[in-house]
């Protein structure tokens, strides 16, 4: 890369440029009734970019862009942030993003011993725009808002074949965390709230989800020589029907026949240091046996895990 010092910016501008070649595929075509799936997909591509960032009094400004100009896959990225620092109290951040880029080539193109897993797809860019405000404050709580909007979103349809929305889907995610604390008991929630306003019906996500944990936390005997932090955790997102997994393509797909969440996950911790080392007692999903039924799943079809007990132990010899 190359840096320019530019006196009209007034700060430092820093410009790059790559080159890549791509080569994927099979050892060599495949013919599908009156259809040839092509061997492979390759070719090369230049990219050029550049960065630029500054500062004026309690303000930051940031801004990366990028743009293929030649090959197959073209696309491009802009991103610009600013933010504000009230000294300690709260850092404030405002960040655009636009994005166009081709979908990944698990997408474009598909060989199988499988009938239904051959394709040989052109398929349209991508195109993400999102604007995100930050706001980080130790003092009074850490909150996030994003507005994201995404034309020709791909993903697998519930026959797994590759598809391309025909409507702009318009994701709205807010998220808020805040530490409560009363002497030595702590209780750290981080909320996160999601809304897909047009095309849930295949960018699906859970509408809540939720992290609590409630701990003691303090320092032992005379002297002090053991520092123990004791708590639980509770993990939770309400129920949707979660894109399920595909072993064939390592993919996610579409499905509408079974639902995944409304169910709580709860773990109980131990945490202790004693001078150089330091030990943690764990018993994941303890609350497995609580219910009459097994009803908890990682992706549809693909059960969560039991209760089971972790220990560590860490043991420092030299600081």
């Amino acid at each position: 890369f190359v840096a320019l010092k530019s006196p009209l910016v007034l700060a430092p501008v820093k410009f790059e440029a790559s080159y890549f070649n791509y080569n994927y595929g099979y050892n060599s075509a495949a013919r599908l009734d009156d259809k040839w799936i092509p061997s492979t997909q390759s070719g090369n591509a230049i990219s050029i970019g550049g960065t630029w960032k500054t500062h004026f009094k309690k303000f930051n400004i940031n801004a990366d862009a990028a743009t293929t100009i030649s090959g197959e896959f073209v696309g491009n990225y802009i991103k610009a942030s600013a933010s504000f620092k009230q000294d300690s109290l709260f850092t404030f951040k405002g960040t655009f993003l636009t994005n166009s880029k081709s979908p990944n080539l698990n997408f474009s193109l598909n060989q199988s011993n499988y009938i239904n897993y051959n394709w040989s797809e052109n398929l349209k860019n991508e195109r993400t725009r999102s604007l995100l405000f930050d706001l980080k404050s130790d003092k009074i709580l850490n909150a996030s808002a994003q507005i994201t909007q995404i034309d020709n979103y791909t993903y697998f349809n519930e026959v797994i074949k590759p598809t391309q929305a025909d409507k702009t889907i318009n994701y709205l995610k807010l998220k808020v965390s805040k530490e409560f604390r009363l002497g030595k008991f702590a209780l750290d929630n981080t909320v996160m709230y999601q809304r897909v306003a047009q095309g849930s019906s295949v960018f699906k996500v859970p509408e809540l989800v939720t992290r609590n944990t409630l701990y003691f936390s303090d320092h032992l005997f005379k002297g002090d020589p053991m520092f123990l932090q004791v708590g639980v955790t509770l993990k939770y997102f309400t129920e949707y029907h979660a894109n399920a997994y595909n072993p064939v393509l390592s993919e996610f797909h579409l499905q509408n026949d079974q639902k995944i969440g409304g169910y709580p996950v709860l773990d109980f911790f131990i945490n202790a240091q004693v001078q150089r080392t330091r030990l943690y007692l764990k018993a994941e999903h303890f609350n497995a046996g609580f219910g009459k039924t097994a009803d908890y799943y990682s992706a549809p079809n693909y059960p969560f895990r039991d209760f089971i007990v972790r220990f560590g132990l860490v043991w420092n010899f030299f600081i």
